[in-house]
């Protein structure tokens, strides 16, 4: 059954719950969330934490993680030690007009109610995202079991049972923490034409994507092909709001 559909009375009291993460090739992963902690005024750093130890990354090198159960039933976690948080992100969780089946996105203990339940279980997909400034960070969406985005036997469009491995999260995670490498593409970025437009932005991109290729950095981006089944593999939906 869908967890997104539960019919599950909103019971606040217990402070703490736990969900099950799983790596494709590997057992589960407790993360435990404790919505008493003071320590963690954004709730969110307590799962981005023990990603990054489940993973064998810095915590700063972690963008966000995207918790998803259905395409409007996610919530976005925002990571408090990374570059690009910013405390506006919280500011407005108002339902979008535009899209009015959304469910709130912030991480919250009154928007997890009813939705987030103990021992929930996921699956772990990363991504590497590139920067300008020649450096990399990752992005985590941790899939429910029961959504659309996964299948136990087979790849899907958002989750490919073979890229997800150990193996590979271990090259991603080698890619956004090799500085020789970063400083390498900062000196190959400083060569490429200055982006001033659409047009210049395409083949700056298209120059930049080169570059990895002969670094062989490109397999290691989240748009890859599924080495078993040969499509795609893409973000689910267009989104982060705010």
């Amino acid at each position: 059954m869908d967890n997104s559909l539960k019919n599950i009375e909103k019971d606040d009291s217990s402070d703490k719950v736990t969900i099950k993460v799983k790596v494709a090739d590997e057992g589960y992963h407790d993360i435990v969330i404790d919505w008493s902690d003071e320590r963690f005024p954004y709730k969110d750093q307590q799962v981005i934490n023990q990603l990054s130890t489940i993973i064998g990354i810095p915590v700063e090198l972690i963008r966000m993680t995207i918790l998803d159960y259905a395409p409007l039933n996610y919530f976005d976690l925002r990571n408090i030690e990374h570059k690009s948080f910013d405390p506006r992100f919280y500011e407005d969780d108002a339902p979008d007009e535009d899209e009015p089946d959304f469910m709130p996105c912030n991480f919250t203990r009154e928007n997890c109610l009813g939705r987030l339940n103990d021992g929930d279980r996921f699956v772990l997909r990363s991504y590497l995202n590139w920067k300008l400034d020649g450096c990399f960070d990752i992005t985590i969406d941790l899939y429910s079991l029961d959504s659309e985005f996964y299948n136990e036997n087979n790849c899907t469009d958002n989750y490919c049972h073979y890229s997800n491995t150990r193996t590979f999260i271990d090259r991603k995670v080698s890619v956004a923490r090799n500085t020789e490498l970063h400083n390498i593409l900062r000196a190959r970025y400083a060569e490429l034409p200055a982006i001033v437009d659409v047009a210049s932005y395409e083949e700056n991109y298209s120059q930049r994507r080169r570059i990895w290729r002969e670094l062989d950095a490109k397999a290691f981006f989240w748009v890859q092909r599924c080495s078993r089944h040969h499509y795609r593999h893409n973000s689910p939906y267009s989104r982060t709001r705010g």
